[in-house]
């Protein structure tokens, strides 16, 4: 009788081993490069910062200031990719190979479609929305601050590109890659900054335009690998892609949700990193 039990559970417990996807080991190798990767997503403007620290006070706040800016679409428009990477996993998953790829194309479209309108809209209002979030800054702060989110808000549609070719990338279980071209372009960006701010004495500009050639690199790579035809997922004729509302619809729905809960958090953290200094001048009422 014991000896059955014992059989017992020792089929219980081959079940249960057999029934993972995936092994501990291949979820870190999964994990462990996206969380480095999205930890030098953000990283560029935190560079940017320190290194134009040299430059003076109002080069440091106009671009510390700008970067809150840019986390927050950096952070938004990677978590709409990833509603395209959970659909192409979907069908990756029912070995419906065709689907995936042309979820995939739907994926580009709509990164694209959504991160150049961003960037239009940025690039239209840009001077008004600076000062209806930062107030009355100095004017060098300002100043600063608009030369630097000129050229940021050019690399929206690379970061989309980007996002929406490393999700893929995930879908397919290869996160090392998007890693790695993330730690590429983070070095670029350090190397352009010495040679452009230190070397060229561009200051703030110069700052910008690393972080933007920076992510165009990023985004040309990713295109280029998305185009093996050895991988389930290959992309040919970009411009070729058409807007198929079926998929686009199936991506915002599972994408939205996620972007919206990101972007409310980063929200919440922004704001008070901006109220708190206001609070902090506010003119205390005394005490009876």
């Amino acid at each position: 009788m014991t000896n059955l039990h014992s059989d017992k559970i020792k089929t219980a417990n081959l079940h249960t081993t057999t029934n993972h996807i995936y092994t501990n080991t291949q979820l870190r190798k999964l994990l462990v490069p996206i969380i480095i990767e999205q930890l030098l997503a953000s990283l560029m403007g935190t560079v940017d910062t320190m290194m134009v620290s040299n430059v003076g006070s109002a080069a440091i706040s106009a671009v510390s200031l700008v970067d809150s800016i840019n986390i927050l679409v950096i952070q938004a428009l990677s978590a709409l990719a990833a509603g395209g990477a959970i659909l192409c996993s979907q069908y990756l998953g029912s070995h419906n190979t065709k689907c995936a790829r042309h979820a995939a194309r739907q994926v580009f479209f709509v990164m694209a479609f959504l991160s150049v309108l961003l960037s239009a809209f940025c690039l239209i209002t840009g001077k008004l929305l600076l000062r209806a979030i930062f107030g009355a800054v100095e004017a060098d702060v300002m100043r600063n601050s608009q030369v630097y989110f000129f050229f940021t808000l050019l690399s929206f549609p690379f970061i989309g590109l980007y996002d929406a070719g490393a999700s893929i990338m995930r879908a397919q279980n290869n996160s090392r890659n998007p890693m790695v071209i993330s730690v590429i372009s983070n070095f670029m960006n350090i190397g352009g900054n010495a040679i452009l701010i230190f070397g060229f004495g561009m200051g703030v500009e110069g700052a910008a335009i690393s972080t933007l050639i920076s992510r165009i690199f990023c985004a040309i790579v990713v295109i280029i690998q998305l185009r093996r035809e050895n991988e389930p997922i290959f992309i040919k004729n970009y411009m070729s892609i058409r807007p198929e509302w079926g998929l686009i619809k199936k991506i915002l729905l599972i994408g939205i949700p996620s972007e919206s809960k990101t972007a409310c958090s980063s929200l919440e953290s922004w704001l008070s990193s901006l109220l708190y200094p206001l609070l902090e001048r506010w003119p205390s009422q005394p005490r009876p």
